[in-house]
């Protein structure tokens, strides 16, 4: 097959024998060659200039200007030297071939003409010249594409050095940002643990106290992710995970309790149900689990003007494998379906989000991270105006008990350092007052000797008077840093060498090492806890402590719980019969609903029976409904006479004497009128007759 069409080829003959341009003309034409012709050597070249042939067939031995001559002038033109040259020749003229082709011709054919040979030696030059134009375009393709592969590789080179430039600013801004907010943080919490312990609380001011404490460890745990998220994007590092086992129901009471007071004053019903086959104890990272539930809690609670949040777990338990699945379902705003797509991208907010003006955009980055970091996949439907609900599956390992419901570690509160020991001196240097005040309380109320430096110069002059067996050395202070004190004390020390432990804001793996290889023999993240701070001191200088007794704490809660189930009694009569219907039917979604419904006054109240419910404790909630029926007709009294109509009615199922008789009752004792009625309504006489023979007889009068 040819590699060009014959009627696309111009083809140039030149003979000074006009016979022999007929003949060689008749045969291209049949083969179907554009031709056109010149019978000199002069008229050759001015053709090609004017027609630039694609090939020609030029005689040898011509008078006044030679085919060898016509064939050197073509060839030393740049425009005309590519093209092919088959010359002409008598059989008697080869000797001066050798000169045609060192002037550049491509072929010859000898005279007397062959047709088949003229045709195969011109497809031969012409297929020869479109392969050579051919590999000069693919050349040229390839030397463009060379060009642009430098060009983006230079500005790959530049976007690469822009983006580490831009990591390292990002670093830099991440540092100084952890370090700002946990800052504050550290009074926060500090603070919160220190008013924890006084003993002139009430009950609710310790449970604003434990909600305000772990509000802020939330908070600290949301920095904490920014930053993880942060670290992924900028360096693919992978966020461990922290495999913990605890209890899930003592987690989403604490959720729903974080959330009671929001809920409150939008006036949303929360509804956790938890399905049986779900495991009462788990192995997972419970602090991602739970930053997962609070994202999506507080989207639904945020974005619902009116209505309800359902949260429903489930598990998924197969051969070797338990998922657990998770369901938030609000009555919200809902979101439109062209902005679903966009919704788990970064800093990206949905029009009412933006409309809100609430969040960064990170909070479903971070659940989805989250969520498949832990095994699973989140997925989202919504529907505008009506609602929206969020799934995701996490895989759990089921564990038989546990030690800690909140998947910490407790350790008692120390209250003195142990008898027969010396006084321990402890300098804290911090340029903060809020972090020295929180310090200084912290160590000076249990008996340590304690000074305060505002800056790393002050420190350095402080210990050289002070002696301090323990600096707690703030990182960045003015004047002198906290390293370069470090450096300074250790460079000086005459006597012993002091422990230093570095206190710092910042969370980075790498700021560790440089702390300790700085001089520190030991750093703790802020926000500080109590509990960490006594630890380092024991470990380092080996102090032992006097820890609060626990008996005492366990008569407090005991004691608390049994006031909050007096509240029971002062319930709505109808609230208490059906708490009690809804408990004997094991009716969890009903009876969610119904602890709802009690007064906001009796919350600790709510609270309790939500534990009760959580550990399917339904006998414990039983035993309290009836000892407040018993307590509230403790001085009723019903006549003997009374007793035996109403056990005559009921026998005979007489409604109607039933319902007189109560009436008989109303006027002298409305509430146990109004719990008969109760029973009535729902054509429980069983309870009457409970209810009535439980109440004694008035005793006779003198």
């Amino acid at each position: 097959m040819l590699l060009f069409k014959p009627e696309d080829c111009l083809i140039l003959v030149v003979d000074d024998v006009r016979q022999n341009l007929q003949v060689i003309g008749e045969i291209l034409e049949v083969a179907g060659y554009e031709t056109t012709f010149a019978p000199s050597g002069q008229q050759a070249l001015s053709r090609v200039e004017s027609a630039h042939p694609d090939l020609i067939l030029l005689d040898l031995m011509m008078p006044e200007m030679s085919g060898l001559e016509v064939c050197e002038i073509l060839k030393n033109n740049p425009e005309f030297s590519e093209i092919p040259i088959i010359f002409l020749t008598a059989s008697n003229e080869i000797e001066n071939l050798l000169e045609a082709f060192k002037n550049g011709a491509n072929d010859y054919i000898t005279k007397p003409f062959r047709s088949e040979e003229i045709l195969v030696r011109i497809e031969a030059q012409l297929t020869n010249q479109k392969l050579k134009q051919k590999l000069e375009e693919k050349n040229q393709e390839l030397e463009t594409e060379i060009g642009v592969r430098r060009r983006t590789e230079e500005a790959l080179k530049q976007a690469v050095e822009l983006a580490n430039a831009a990591n390292r600013a990002k670093s830099s801004f991440l540092a100084n940002m952890s370090h700002e907010l946990r800052t504050p943080l550290n009074a926060i919490l500090g603070f919160t643990q220190l008013l924890s312990h006084s003993s002139n609380l009430t009950r609710e001011q310790k449970n604003n106290l434990g909600i305000i404490h772990r509000s802020g460890e939330h908070l600290l745990n949301l920095i904490n992710d920014i930053l993880d998220l942060a670290k992924i994007e900028n360096y693919d590092d992978k966020v461990p995970i922290n495999l913990t086992q605890f209890i899930l129901k003592d987690m989403l009471v604490e959720l729903e309790e974080m959330f009671r007071l929001k809920l409150r004053e939008k006036g949303l019903m929360l509804d956790i149900i938890v399905e049986n086959r779900v495991p009462i104890a788990i192995e997972s990272d419970r602090l991602k689990l739970r930053q997962i539930l609070i994202n999506l809690l507080s989207n639904a609670i945020k974005f619902t003007p009116s209505g309800e949040i359902k949260l429903r777990v489930n598990a998924i338990i197969d051969p070797g494998n338990t998922f657990l699945s998770f369901e938030i379902t609000d009555t919200g705003k809902g979101i439109s379906p062209e902005e679903l797509s966009k919704l788990f991208q970064p800093f990206v907010q949905t029009e009412t989000g933006i409309a809100a003006a609430e969040g960064t955009g990170l909070g479903l980055v971070i659940c989805r991270k989250y969520v498949r970091l832990l095994g699973g996949e989140i997925t989202v439907s919504s529907q505008p105006n009506v609602g929206t609900t969020f799934k995701f599956q996490i895989a759990v390992k089921p564990v038989e008990s546990t030690n800690s419901s909140t998947g910490q570690n407790w350790s008692p509160r120390v209250v003195a350092i142990s008898p027969n020991q010396p006084t321990y001196r402890i300098l804290v240097a911090d340029d903060q007052a809020t972090n020295r005040e929180l310090l200084t309380t912290m160590l000076s109320s249990v008996g340590f000797e304690v000074r305060e430096a505002t800056n790393g110069q002050e420190a350095v002059e402080i210990y050289h008077s002070f002696d301090p067996h323990l600096i707690w050395m703030d990182l960045r202070m003015p004047i002198l840093n906290g390293c370069e004190a470090t450096q300074q004390i250790k460079a000086t020390s005459q006597g012993s060498i002091p422990t230093i432990i570095a206190v710092t804001a910042s969370v980075f793996e790498e700021e560790k090492a440089a702390i300790l290889s700085a001089g520190y023999d030991d750093f703790l993240i802020k926000p500080i806890q109590e509990s960490k701070v006594f630890e380092k001191i024991a470990e380092h200088l080996r102090v032992s402590y006097v820890y609060e007794e626990m008996t005492s704490i366990l008569t407090d809660q005991l004691h608390s719980r049994e006031t909050q189930w007096k509240n029971l009694k002062k319930l709505p009569t109808f609230l208490i019969c059906e708490l009690e219907y809804a408990t004997l039917a094991l009716d969890d979604e009903g009876l969610n609903r119904l602890v709802s419904e009690i007064p906001s006054e009796c919350d600790e109240l709510e609270q309790i029976i939500r534990d009760c419910l959580e550990n399917f404790d339904y006998s414990t909630i039983l035993d309290a409904i009836k000892s407040a029926k018993a307590e509230r007709f403790a001085h009723s009294h019903l006549t003997s006479q009374w007793i035996i109509q109403m056990t005559q009615a009921i026998y005979t199922a007489d409604s109607s004497e039933i319902k007189h008789l109560i009436a008989q009752l109303q006027p002298e004792n409305k509430e146990l009128a109004e719990q008969l009625e109760y029973y009535v309504a729902n054509l429980d006489y069983k309870n009457i007759l409970q209810a009535i023979a439980e109440i004694e007889e008035p005793p006779p009068q003198n």
